[in-house]
């Protein structure tokens, strides 16, 4: 990954640019998916064990 874009796409310039966007749309679909996955790895362990 380009750190360079990175960097400069957090600060808000080179939005103009589609890379950009993918970059952005990547970075939320790793977010929302790491969130759901915690969510099913959370209530799996909350189960009690003769449920298993």
């Amino acid at each position: 990954m380009e750190y360079e874009r990175l960097y400069a796409i957090l600060h808000g310039q080179r939005l103009d640019e589609p890379l950009s966007w993918i970059y952005l749309a990547a970075l939320v679909a790793v977010a929302i998916a790491g969130w759901k996955f915690g969510g099913v790895l959370f209530d799996a362990r909350q189960r009690p064990e003769d449920e298993q």
